[in-house]
């Protein structure tokens, strides 16, 4: 990876554990320093950080890298202006750049999409579209992808880009609240091999249960749950916000779930697989 590339990527504000422990670690390092601290304890934190500041560009150099198209996602999203926009008043929602799934996770989605063998898969709460773009491009040619979003900015966005990839005629997007979209798709009889849930937090339960009580995941399909680490929230001891409170009831209630498995991976902010057996 780059140097610019990480510089980039550094530049991000820091939403998920590893990143904000770094920027702790970076913080008590230079205060440490400026107050002329113990030799041993500046040794031993420069440890630490040699351990986990470089893990996240590491991960993504090994990743298998992401096509030109989502690319282009990526470096358009991170180079529009979401605050002037939400000031604007151009999206309803307090949207940033931040949102975006990335190359590691992205990479991932796909792979998972090719590997459960998916030719019709949900996505709740799509953004600029990076993580549809991503499982797309595993469909096969008759696959579908339904990408819910409510913005309705965002959802444009999202559908220019698509255009720029041989795989976006496989992703159709529908505008609105979530909720009412997972209840439209349900009255359909619509039903989905895999589901990548990344919309707001504080309704994560409600779309869960549309989701297995409506029959939108088949049998022995998979749902993909992002962000359910929340900044460390969930398993912290410190403050929590209404998203943490939501996301910590949320993998509480799926733990005990017996209609399914599942396993949250520290990948990010977290992302929760879980495989519907009953």
């Amino acid at each position: 990876m780059s140097e610019k590339t990480t510089q980039s990527m550094l530049a991000h504000r820091p939403v998920t554990p590893h990143a904000m422990l770094c920027a702790q670690l970076n913080a008590l390092h230079q205060t440490m320093t400026e107050g002329q601290a113990e030799p041993a304890w500046l040794a031993a934190l420069a440890q630490c950080q040699a351990l986990v500041a470089p893990l996240d560009a590491y991960l993504a150099e090994q990743a298998t890298p992401p096509s030109t198209a989502l690319q282009a996602l990526e470096v358009q999203t991170n180079a529009l202006d979401w605050a002037a926009a939400c000031a604007r008043g151009t999206t309803t929602l307090q949207l940033e750049k931040e949102m975006v799934s990335g190359a590691v996770e992205g990479q991932l989605l796909k792979m998972l999409t090719a590997l459960t063998g998916a030719k019709r898969v949900l996505e709740i709460g799509a953004f600029t579209g990076y993580a549809s773009l991503a499982m797309a491009e595993a469909l096969p040619a008759e696959g579908q992808l339904v990408a819910c979003e409510f913005d309705a900015f965002a959802a444009d966005f999202a559908q220019q880009q698509w255009k720029n990839s041989p795989h976006g005629h496989k992703i159709t997007v529908r505008v609105g609240d979530a909720q009412t979209t997972l209840e439209a798709l349900q009255a359909e009889g619509a039903s989905f091999d895999l589901i990548f849930l990344d919309a707001d937090k504080t309704n994560y339960l409600n779309y869960y249960q549309t989701v297995m009580e409506g029959g939108l995941l088949r049998m022995g399909g998979l749902l993909a749950v992002d962000n359910t680490l929340y900044m460390g929230q969930v398993y912290g001891a410190g403050p929590i916000t209404p998203n943490g409170t939501a996301l910590r009831a949320f993998n509480t209630f799926v733990q005990k779930d017996e209609r399914v498995e599942q396993v949250l991976l520290p990948l990010r902010d977290g992302l929760t697989l879980i495989r519907r057996i009953i």
